[in-house]
């Protein structure tokens, strides 16, 4: 237990000692002193030895960016992970508020009547000072990536579009390292790709960003057609397709084509929903079949 603490090397015994003398001393000078306030510094004392360092399960990133393709079982599990994770935030939340309702309601009433003279008000103000260690030190954090999470949600949406026979589609997460050398996931990517397909088409691949709209930070996912060059019958074919609802924008160079199909942004479409990302993935998979 000795490690959590962030102050002094003590064991738990001595610290609970400490504390015991510095909570008693407080009261002592204050019932003697009939001041409140002199027996805040020994309080300080008390919380200073019981203090304890944070716990989450936040990691600490250490730069590394690492694309790696991944099985749907990967992503399944990362998911899955995550939601148990919201869970877990979600219930720590009930008890902190109910832990800070209770102090406020008790300490203000009390330390008014505390510095008005009042013993009584003095022993329940006291006891909400003695009782913040026990109720609030290393109050356990539960982190979840929030763009992330928002992106995988879209990501799973796309997946889960049936296929038809011949095509592949491929999820690459980008992984960074902890400071034990774990893994860390941190984006996301799809390939789609048929198993016959022109000799200048690479692939389409999904990416998705985060775009700050009216109500707050929202995902939009978009698909980029990679080709080999921009002379190639896929680069032509796809950089003329029309859609309703969508957009198309080729770039690239000589040696790297791309054509980008996304969502138009106008009326609010900065946005895009899970329906979204399925209408986007079929007209992908359309869209090759045409080329394939």
């Amino acid at each position: 237990m000795e490690h959590r603490f962030k102050y002094l090397k003590l064991g738990l015994h001595s610290r609970l000692v400490i504390a015991g003398v510095a909570f008693s001393a407080a009261a002592l000078l204050q019932i003697a002193t009939a001041s409140v306030l002199i027996g805040l510094p020994l309080v300080a004392l008390g919380w200073f030895a019981l203090a304890l360092k944070a716990v989450t399960n936040k990691p600490k990133d250490t730069g590394l960016e690492e694309w790696r393709a991944v099985g749907d079982g990967e992503v399944a599990r990362i998911a899955d992970s995550l939601k148990r994770s919201k869970k877990l935030r979600m219930a720590t939340v009930g008890p902190a508020v109910l832990k800070v309702l209770f102090i406020f309601m008790v300490m203000v009433p009390s330390g008014i009547a505390a510095f008005s003279g009042s013993r009584m008000g003095l022993a329940l103000f006291d006891f909400c000072l003695f009782a913040i260690p026990g109720l609030f030190f290393g109050v356990v954090s539960v982190h979840v990536p929030y763009e992330f999470d928002m992106k995988l949600a879209r990501f799973l949406a796309a997946m889960n579009v049936s296929r038809p026979e011949g095509f592949v589609l491929t999820p690459y997460l980008r992984f960074d390292k902890d400071e034990e050398g774990r893994d860390v996931p941190e984006d996301l990517r799809l390939m789609l790709e048929p198993k016959r397909k022109p000799a200048d088409l690479v692939g389409v691949q999904f990416q998705a960003s985060i775009n700050k709209g009216a109500n707050g930070y929202v995902p939009y996912m978009y698909a980029v057609v990679l080709t080999k060059g921009r002379n190639g019958p896929a680069h032509l074919a796809f950089r003329t397709m029309r859609a309703a609802g969508f957009e198309v924008e080729a770039g690239g160079d000589e040696s790297y084509g791309t054509v980008v199909v996304r969502q138009e942004t106008e009326g609010g479409g900065y946005h895009t929903s899970d329906d979204d990302c399925e209408r986007l993935m079929v007209l992908m998979i359309r869209a090759l079949q045409k080329v394939a």
